[in-house]
């Protein structure tokens, strides 16, 4: 208890006498000659902090107090009773041994205890108090309701959030950066949109604003399996459900500590079932490549694996394949966590603890799915062999199974991934026939504003638009580059980094396996099957066939036909200098 209370007490060392444990008795909290055995808890929680009885002031700096565990008692002196103490706290946490030890420590401060000792509320109001005294608002003596948050006041931290995640949804941003600088007065909130990572001056904020503002998300609004007190010393995850204007998101919460503060990443994910699903078309697939996965989605058993890097809109691709297939199958989707919302599909949300690295949430998943009578179930992620394993559970099992995988690209998920020790799916199944039906690789390229794009003569050097002529055989006169003072039509308030751009793309390369391929996996020959595989290409590039192509010789086909910036391909895939090299030219 010791060792655990000196890293919740983190700002000083702890005293060289070991005066939280009693000398005849190691390790147990000695009995606090202050307490009386008639002291007790208010027979009532109060529910808002302009509720609580009169105090003086929070006893948090006296004790030295970290903020992980101002979320979980508030010791205050008592008005007008001399240097008397009592604690707020959550019900189920009095009397436990943390409280007995910060007890302690107000003893040894000269403190004793009032009557009531505990003073029981909710966890809302806990998250009130501790954020009043990280951000050091007063450290005068003041009474609750002179200096706690009313009712009105209450809401403030929740009116933040909103705008800041109101200009998220306005700009159909992917991902909300909160970076946190303790050595600064202000801090950044970014936001991920069309790929980009964009910081608007007017969210340059306050630095203990924004602690508030995350404590707040964590602590009163975040649904987490396994935590609910905020702490950004360690890594942590949950949900945030958030609803705007009638229409429902989604928060996935991620932070970690950095060597200047914290950062807390927010993804951001529609709810809606009627309007977020949009057609392969829409995405950005060709029309072959439509034909392609429409045909292999209906072979009987197997699996259908979409590999990308974080944020290329995978989960997106994969829920509109679901939609694909009939209204007679039954479907299921197996998520870590549930991102959208699919029609016609059950969806398990299988909740993994970052500490907890010992058990399995998929061994129950595997045992009960196939008494379920699937007939196609998607796996979110293969990201590791419990992940790995449900996926070859369902595949071998003749069903159809689908899931996604961070890798480089469509051949590398295997010879890369799925080989991998970290998965460990055995090479001679994945060369199994019919195992693996379809590979696929996707990212998402911004699109020029049709409205004030520029012919790329005008905006690149010559010699650049003639090494693209020389490798890839395209029109230069047909290429366009981004107008980086853009129009009406895609400029965005504060975000002048995305002029010219108007929306995203689906940029995708597909393997269909075959049994030279599958020979070639088997015989771990991976430089022999990308050469293999490249002899099949017969279309020019600026032809929509993309068989034999690689993702970056996909996108070439969308540069030549003017909605990509041959820069923005570059950027996503890598320098056409690289390519050339990789290619032997």
């Amino acid at each position: 208890m010791l060792t655990q209370f000196k890293r919740m007490l983190e700002k000083k060392p702890a005293p060289a006498s070991n005066v939280f444990l009693h000398p005849n008795a190691p390790g147990t909290p000695m009995t606090n000659p202050a307490r009386n055995s008639s002291l007790s808890i208010t027979p009532i929680d109060y529910e808002h902090s302009d509720e609580l009885p009169d105090f003086e002031e929070k006893l948090y700096e006296l004790i030295d107090m970290s903020p992980s565990v101002r979320f979980k008692l508030c010791p205050v002196k008592v008005n007008g009773t001399g240097l008397k103490f009592s604690i707020i706290c959550q019900r189920s946490e009095a009397n436990s041994d943390l409280a007995r030890e910060v007890e302690r420590m107000l003893v040894l401060k000269g403190f004793s205890a009032a009557n009531p000792l505990y003073i029981a509320t909710n966890q809302s109001v806990m998250a009130e108090l501790a954020r009043d005294a990280v951000n050091k608002v007063s450290k005068a003596k003041k009474t609750a309701k002179s200096g706690m948050m009313t009712r009105d006041q209450e809401t403030a931290l929740s009116h933040m959030f909103e705008s800041i995640a109101a200009f998220a949804i306005a700009n159909t941003a992917s991902d909300i950066h909160f970076e946190l600088n303790d050595f600064q007065p202000n801090s950044r909130v970014l936001y991920r949109i069309e790929g980009q990572l964009t910081s608007p001056r007017k969210f340059y904020l306050p630095t203990a604003d924004l602690m508030d503002t995350v404590a707040y998300l964590f602590n009163v609004r975040g649904k987490s399996p396994s935590e609910n007190t905020y702490n950004s010393n360690k890594p942590q995850q949950c949900q945030i459900p958030f609803e705007l204007d009638k229409k429902k998101f989604l928060f996935r919460w991620a932070s970690n500590q950095t060597a200047k503060g914290s950062k807390v990443v927010l993804r951001m994910l529609a709810q809606d079932e009627a309007t977020s699903i949009r057609s392969l078309e829409e995405l950005g697939y060709l029309p072959g490549q439509i034909d392609i996965i429409s045909r292999v989605i209906r072979r009987l058993g197997g699996g259908v694996v979409l590999a990308g890097v974080v944020g290329s809109g995978k989960s997106t691709t994969m829920q509109t394949i679901m939609c694909m297939l009939p209204e007679t199958f039954s479907k299921y989707t197996v998520e870590d966590p549930v991102e959208y919302l699919m029609p016609g599909v059950d969806q398990f949300s299988v909740s993994r603890n970052l500490s907890d690295q010992t058990s399995d949430p998929f061994i129950a998943v595997k045992r009960q799915l196939k008494r379920m009578d699937p007939d196609a179930v998607l796996i979110g992620e293969i990201r590791d062999r419990e992940s790995g394993g449900l996926f070859r559970d369902i595949a071998e099992s003749g069903h159809r199974a689908f899931s996604t995988v961070h890798a480089p690209s469509a051949l590398d998920m295997v010879t890369m991934r799925l080989v991998s020790d970290e998965i460990g799916i055995p090479r001679d199944i994945i060369a199994t026939p019919g195992f693996l039906n379809l590979l696929m690789y996707q990212a998402l390229v911004p699109k020029l504003c049709p409205c004030c794009k520029l012919p790329a003569s005008d905006v690149h050097p010559k010699e650049y638009l003639q090494l693209i002529e020389s490798l890839f055989q395209l029109d230069i006169s047909k290429i366009y580059a981004k107008n980086a003072a853009g129009c009406d039509n895609c400029k965005r308030e504060g975000l002048p980094e995305l002029n010219g751009i108007k929306g995203r793309m689906v940029v995708a390369e597909m393997v269909e396996l075959d049994a030279v391929m599958l020979h070639m996996i088997r015989e771990g020959k991976n430089l022999e099957l990308k050469t293999y595989v490249k002899q099949l290409q017969t279309a020019r590039f600026d032809e929509p066939d993309t068989t034999g192509k690689t993702v970056i010789e996909v996108a070439m086909y969308h540069v030549a036909q003017g909605t990509f910036d041959p820069k923005s391909v570059e950027e996503k895939f890598g320098d056409f200098l690289q390519y050339q090299r990789e290619r032997g030219a």
